[in-house]
């Protein structure tokens, strides 16, 4: 039987372990263990929940204890292409599946297997708790990301950059770690660029989601000025020695306050 869930945080791979060749905590018995664990898969796909469960058999292999083997990643992938060639049939020639990893770290982070460890390219099956399934990864279909793209003019939501210049992402604002659901108000057009800066701010991030410029950009990520108006900005503050930043909120505001008069 599996262990008692535990609340997870950001997705993270584990340091690797001692092995150990027979002992498992609490004698949970291997096939028990695998039969739940599997059937509590969240994953639409039937196909990716049998390369899951390819990947924990290998993990964890018969006779073994908990912390497992130390296990390559070539090992990973060998054992989902002898899987998939025992099922592969019809005219159409083999082809090497790409997605190894990728299922991998879903197995860690959507479906909750968080006591995989790893360390460069080798994996461990360290533990065997659990933790809180994600809820699983939509596709928006082609309307719902053209009304989506429409609310943001076809533009970047942080850089305002279009295509053909750049590509969008489909990009969750609060990321579904931190509790973002895939309602529509949730999406946002992100440019690859943006979308990597984002994913890197946000790793091991503990600030709140909803104050963030990247998730929120059009609420809190600072405006643009052109490069004539910022070098004039700061050539007239040093000229009446004033800091730069205090000037522009003091033409603002003198914007606003003549607006009002009106």
């Amino acid at each position: 039987m599996a262990k008692a869930r535990k609340s997870r945080g950001r997705q993270k791979f584990i340091p690797l372990a001692a092995i150990s060749k027979q002992g498992v905590p609490e004698n949970i018995r291997r096939e028990e263990w695998l039969e739940e664990v599997c059937q509590g898969f969240v994953s639409p796909s039937q196909a990716n929940k049998s390369y899951y469960r390819v990947l924990l058999e290998t993990l964890w292999p018969v006779g073994h204890g908990i912390p497992g083997p130390h296990v390559k990643e070539e090992e990973l992938r060998e054992a989902i292409e002898r899987f998939r060639k025992s099922r592969h049939s019809g005219s159409k020639p083999y082809k090497p599946y790409v997605d190894v990893f990728r299922r991998l770290r879903e197995l860690q982070g959507e479906e909750g297997v968080t006591g995989i460890g790893r360390e460069g390219k080798t994996y461990q099956l360290i533990s065997l708790s659990l933790s809180e399934k994600r809820i699983p990864r939509i596709k928006l279909s082609e309307t719902q990301w053209q009304h989506i793209l429409d609310n943001y003019q076809h533009r970047c939501a942080v850089c305002n950059r279009t295509e053909p210049e750049v590509r969008f992402q489909q990009d969750h604002k609060i990321p579904r770690i931190r509790g973002g659901g895939n309602e529509l108000t949730n999406w946002q057009p992100l440019c690859d660029e943006c979308n990597n800066f984002k994913s890197t701010s946000c790793r091991g991030c503990h600030l709140e989601c909803e104050q963030c410029s990247w998730a929120f950009p059009d609420r809190f990520t600072p405006l643009r000025l052109s490069l004539e108006n910022i070098s004039k900005l700061r050539q007239f503050a040093r000229q009446i020695n004033s800091d730069a930043h205090d000037l522009l909120n003091q033409i603002v505001d003198e914007f606003f306050d003549a607006k009002g008069e009106e």
